[in-house]
């Protein structure tokens, strides 16, 4: 009798067990491609962070100057609607590619599935949360009246 690969009974992902140890080739997972566009997202947002965080260090340190930065000068600037999106851009792009990597490792290390999930829930909800709460500030904070103090 011969078996196809659809019923190899599959242990947490794995194939069927071999006699000798170890396990057959993986079934293939259903997981559309979800994972594909992780992997694009992960590269994208990578580079994408880096020219930012250049142009954001160039900006500061050499245009502006160091000896020049005060926080007048830093509200004036995040006064600007297309700054608050550039500050908003960079803090999601950040804390997003930081969110994927950490499921990354999530998946890597963590075990047990039921303790896999309650990790990737804390983790998932504090990152989501930071982001909201820092865009949320970074759209609705009066920086003309501050910078008016």
């Amino acid at each position: 009798m011969s078996t196809t690969i659809d019923e190899v009974p599959a242990e947490g992902g794995r194939g069927a067990p071999r006699p000798g140890g170890g396990y057959d080739q993986p079934q293939m997972q259903k997981k559309g491609k979800f994972e594909l566009y992780s992997w694009v997202f992960m590269r994208i947002s990578g580079i994408l962070l880096l020219f930012m965080a250049l142009y954001h260090l160039y900006w500061w340190n050499i245009v502006v100057g160091v000896e020049h930065l005060s926080a007048d000068l830093v509200l004036e600037r995040w006064n600007q609607p297309l700054w608050r999106l550039y500050n908003v851009a960079l803090a999601a792009f950040a804390l997003l590619h930081g969110l994927n990597g950490a499921r990354y490792s999530i998946e890597d290390y963590v075990r047990k599935p039921e303790t896999r999930k309650i990790v990737k829930a804390v983790v998932y909800g504090v990152v989501l949360l930071s982001l909201a709460w820092g865009i949320f500030a970074l759209m609705t904070y009066d920086f003309s009246a501050a910078a008016r103090r």
